[in-house]
C-alpha cells in the first residue's frame, strides 16, 4: 500500500472519529433545547438535563454501533464478558486513579499559592465542578439532585465510554497501531474535559482507561473505571452535601477524608493491578489466537495427507 493510501486511511479514521464526537455534542444540544422548550432552567434541573443528554447519547451510539459492522467488519464497540478476577483488578485500578487525581489536585493547589495564574485556574476549576456554583441548593429539587448523582455515577460514564473508548477509539484502532490510537483517544478525551487544570489528570486517566479497554476487549472495563472515578470523586461528595440529610460538616469531612486516604493508599497496588491485568489478558489473547489458528493448521495437514 502506498504512503498516500495509508495517509488517506488514517485521515478517514480520524474524520469518522471526529464525526462521532460531533454527534455526541449534538445530542447535548438536543437535550439543551428540549429543556428550553419545556421552559426548564438547566442550572436548576441539571440532573434532568444530564439524564436526557446521556440517554440520547447512549441510544444514538447504540444504533451507530449496530451499523458499524457493515461490509463484514466487526462492530466498533467490544463487549467481551470479563472475569471476576478482572473486575477486582479494575476496582483497585479505579481506586488508584482517584488517588492519583487527588494527589494531582493537591499539588496544583500548593503551586497556586505561589502562582497567581494557577490560583485563578484552580478557582475556575472549583466552580466548574460545583453543582451549586450557579444556583442555590435550596431551589434545586431533591429528586433532581438524585438524578444528577445517578447520572454522574452510571449514565455519564456509559455514554462517554461508548463515544470515546467504543466508537472514537474503535475507528482509530482499525487503521492506527494500538498505542497510537490510545494516545490520540486520551488526548481528545482530556481536551474535551477542558484545557485548564482538568487536562492533566484527564489525559493520564484517559490513557490508563483506554489501555484497560484495549487489553480486556470490553467496554465494561472502561465503564467500571469511569464509574468509580465519578462515584468517589463527584456523586458521593455531592450527595453528602445535601441539606436534606442534615449531616454535620465533621461527618462529611470524615467520610471524604476516609475515601481519599483509601484511594491514596491504593495508588501503589493499582500499578501492580494494571500490570497483572495486562499480563492476564496478553496470555488470554495469545491462547485465543492459538486456538483460532489450530483448526486452520489441522485442515492444512489433512489436505496434505
Amino acid at each position: 500500500m502506498s504512503r498516500l493510501a495509508k495517509a488517506g486511511k488514517y485521515a478517514l479514521a480520524l474524520f469518522l472519529g471526529l464525526v462521532a464526537i460531533c454527534l455526541y455534542i449534538f445530542m447535548s444540544f438536543i437535550a439543551y433545547y428540549a429543556m428550553y422548550f419545556l421552559n426548564l432552567d438547566t442550572d436548576i434541573y441539571e440532573g434532568l438535563y444530564s439524564l436526557i443528554s446521556a440517554v440520547l447519547v447512549i441510544i444514538c451510539f447504540f444504533v451507530y454501533n449496530r451499523f458499524s459492522s457493515v461490509f463484514g467488519r466487526p462492530r466498533l464497540i467490544k463487549m467481551r464478558r470479563i472475569s471476576f478476577f478482572e473486575v477486582i483488578l479494575l476496582v483497585i485500578i479505579g481506586l488508584g486513579l482517584v488517588g492519583f487525581v487527588t494527589s494531582y489536585l493537591s499539588i496544583v493547589v500548593v503551586i497556586s499559592d505561589y502562582l497567581q495564574p494557577v490560583q485563578a485556574e484552580v478557582s475556575n476549576y472549583e466552580d466548574s465542578v460545583d453543582r451549586f456554583a450557579e444556583v442555590a441548593q435550596e431551589v434545586v429539587p431533591f429528586w433532581d439532585s438524585c438524578l444528577y448523582a445517578f447520572t454522574m455515577f452510571l449514565l455519564v460514564p456509559l455514554s462517554e465510554e461508548m463515544v470515546f473508548r467504543g466508537i472514537f477509539y474503535g475507528h482509530l484502532e482499525r487503521e492506527f497501531k494500538p498505542w497510537v490510537a490510545v494516545l490520540i483517544t486520551a488526548l481528545c478525551f482530556g481536551s474535551m474535559h477542558g484545557m485548564s487544570i482538568h487536562i492533566g489528570y484527564a489525559l493520564v486517566c484517559g490513557i490508563i482507561i483506554t489501555f484497560c479497554y484495549y487489553y480486556t476487549g470490553s467496554l465494561v472495563s472502561s465503564v467500571i473505571l469511569h464509574s468509580m472515578f465519578n462515584l468517589l470523586g463527584s456523586a458521593l461528595p455531592f450527595m453528602l452535601k445535601q441539606e436534606i440529610f442534615g449531616l454535620p460538616d465533621e461527618t462529611r469531612y470524615a467520610v471524604n477524608s476516609t475515601v481519599s486516604i483509601i484511594c491514596l493508599l491504593a495508588m501503589v497496588p493499582a500499578v501492580f493491578a494494571f500490570i497483572s491485568l495486562v499480563i492476564y489478558n496478553r496470555k488470554r489473547m495469545a491462547a485465543e489466537k492459538a486456538a483460532s489458528e489450530e483448526p486452520a493448521v489441522t485442515e492444512a495437514a489433512a489436505a496434505d495427507e
